[in-house]
């Protein structure tokens, strides 16, 4: 075992944290594995690298130690969810932790995920305190709910996802982007805070794409209320591990004013959406669920409309954020993607044609989506006994499966912790359970194709016009919490792009030793 404050000592060096950065004591801190760069891969369950990959590793939080005890674990995630977990987690399939006589189990290796979530789905439920937390948001939404009512939501909300409607999907996309686009020209070398600006973006396309509504007159008040709610009582904390519905507390009573106030104004969406209805315009999303949940009460229609307006625009903003600053970092990937998209129609009539063949891009967007997933973990409660992997898991057992410790994990995944998109461009898949941006099984996400499609077209257009850099050298890092989003916004500046050199690959010299043997595969 390395030396802890040793180990704790480089990565506020390294990452220029202050000392006391982290949710666990300084002796509790050590940073994530990394490997030595004259290694060499050797093989899928090697952790040996390769040496002539240059690429862009972005800061991390400190993992926790492998001796962290169940109640610290239980206070970490409440702060960050990205220093909770040991990393005995990457190499232990099962880690049981124990906490006030109640069990939590950290499952993080394919075989593990596959029992929970596949093959042994009916002997585990989604946790009480997922609703506890997400409740005063989505409510009884898709998000949260089981059993049949989860199945009915489901069955009513498929048709708005199927492929046959990224055609018009793609038209709302490029659209809403093209608004952003004149509005950053506006701000053109000059401090601007993207995140805030793909807010707006993101949020213009959900509303428009699913509920054909403009998000100017409710944007401002719906992003400052998540935001608030994400920041402060939107957090877990232990009591929502640890007590049981019945017991009152200060934060359950400060979640019901805000679901007070976060109902009345989704009914406020709601009646304008429902005032603007017209036989001529084809049906929305909006409308298939109004039609599913006419017998039911108004506050299940509110709640799914909350579900998709949240879930559908604070992901895939996160997503293009995360990728603006690794791309910011990377400027051949960054090249490479402009060079790609200056090729194709990126109009709103051609944008879902040209979807197939922005291969780079979408290896991008798939990389972000590894080392940053915005649904970074899930998990289940234990309804019966089960062993997993070797070890027995109690009835009653609180499973957590931290997606993003898959992902960066040195066993299924060379050179892990680079930023690296050349990895989805080799023609191999990863596999299936090394991979899950979008969580797997039944509750898998339903707007997953939307949401790659939106993240693909969003991307290749504000690179077709701009460059990005980022100011400033304080590392960006990720917090997570009901997401995965970033410690703080910095500041990006954003300069129009001058026509490259053509070229006869298509990409200009620096991009080619990025993506030359790759194009030969």
């Amino acid at each position: 075992m390395p030396d802890v404050m040793a180990l704790h000592a480089r990565c506020v060096q390294d990452f220029r944290l202050p000392p006391n950065t982290g949710c666990c004591p300084v002796s509790e801190l050590i940073t994530i594995p990394t490997e030595s760069p004259e290694t060499v891969q050797c093989g899928a369950d090697s952790r040996r690298e390769d040496p002539s990959r240059a690429a862009v590793v972005p800061p991390m939080p400190p993992m926790a130690s492998d001796r962290i005890g169940g109640i610290q674990m239980v206070w970490a995630l409440r702060r960050n969810a990205y220093s909770a977990f040991p990393p005995r987690c990457l190499d232990e399939p099962v880690v049981e932790l124990r906490v006030a006589g109640r069990h939590i189990v950290l499952a993080s290796s394919p075989d593990a995920i596959r029992h929970i979530m596949i093959t042994h789905a009916d002997d585990y439920q989604r946790l009480a305190l997922g609703r506890r937390v997400l409740g005063p948001i989505v409510g009884r939404g898709l998000l949260v709910s089981e059993g049949e009512s989860w199945r009915r939501q489901r069955r009513a909300m498929a048709p708005a996802f199927t492929p046959r409607n990224v055609p018009v999907m793609a038209q709302h996309i490029i659209r809403c982007t093209e608004v952003a686009c004149d509005r950053l020209d506006r701000s053109r070398g000059t401090p601007v805070n993207l995140l805030h600006e793909l807010q707006i973006l993101s949020l213009e396309i959900a509303a428009t794409s699913l509920f054909s509504l403009e998000a100017s007159t409710f944007g401002a008040e719906l992003r400052k209320m998540v935001s608030g709610y994400m920041d402060t009582i939107g957090r877990l904390y232990p009591s929502d591990i640890l007590l049981p519905d019945g017991v009152p507390t200060l934060l359950r009573a400060r979640r019901a004013l805000f679901r007070r106030r976060w109902t009345r104004l989704i009914h406020s969406i709601i009646e304008m959406r429902a005032g603007r209805a017209r036989a001529d315009v084809p049906r929305d999303l909006f409308d298939l669920l109004r039609e599913a949940h006419e017998s039911d009460r108004e506050d299940l229609l509110a709640d799914e409309v909350s579900t998709m307006i949240v879930a559908g625009h604070e992901t895939t903003a996160l997503t293009l954020f995360w990728m603006c600053t690794l791309l910011a970092k990377a400027p051949q990937w960054q090249t490479a993607v402009a060079e790609e998209a200056s090729g194709v129609d990126l109009s709103a009539e051609g944008a879902a044609t040209s979807l197939p063949k922005l291969t780079i891009t979408r290896a991008v967007v798939e990389e972000t989506l590894r080392l940053y997933s915005p649904a970074f973990m899930t998990g289940r409660f234990a309804k019966r006994t089960r062993e997993i992997c070797g070890t027995r898991i109690a009835k009653g057992s609180i499973v957590l499966i931290p997606y993003w410790l898959l992902h960066r994990n040195p066993r299924w995944w060379p050179n892990s912790a680079a930023f690296d998109p050349s990895r989805f461009l080799s023609g191999a898949e990863p596999d299936r359970f090394t991979y899950l941006p979008f969580g797997v099984g039944r509750h898998v996400c339903i707007g997953a194709q939307l949401a790659m499609s939106e993240a693909i077209l969003a991307i290749a257009r504000l690179l077709q016009k701009f460059t990005i850099a980022m100011t400033g050298d304080r590392p960006v890092l990720p917090v997570g919490t009901l997401s995965t989003r970033p410690d703080h916004a910095p500041a990006f500046v954003l300069q129009a792009r001058e026509a490259a050199l053509f070229h006869p690959s298509g990409f200009p010299p620096p991009v080619l030793p990025v993506v030359q043997p790759l194009l030969q595969i």
